[in-house]
């Protein structure tokens, strides 16, 4: 239950950081402020990296799983060693 959570809560923090980067972008952009670009690159970035991490978490999970000798069950999502 905690990590289902905590899924959730790096799922909404990718989607509201690479809106917030663009923002902050934007006002860098308009006031000339290298820092500020900066740090909405760093924010957009790590928006799609966190974004990228929850595509991927049931793959890494289920290559785990197989790696290791056993057989994933879809449906539960459980290993079965």
């Amino acid at each position: 239950m905690i990590e289902s959570l905590l899924e959730q809560l790096l799922v909404l923090a990718g989607i509201l950081l690479i809106p917030g980067g663009l923002l902050l972008l934007l006002l860098a952009r308009l006031r000339w402020s290298s820092k500020a670009t900066l740090a909405g690159l760093v924010l957009m970035a790590l928006g799609a990296l966190l974004l990228v991490r929850m595509h991927y978490v049931e793959y890494w999970r289920i290559d785990g799983c197989l790696d290791a000798g056993g057989k994933y069950d879809q449906s539960t999502g459980n290993c079965i060693q």
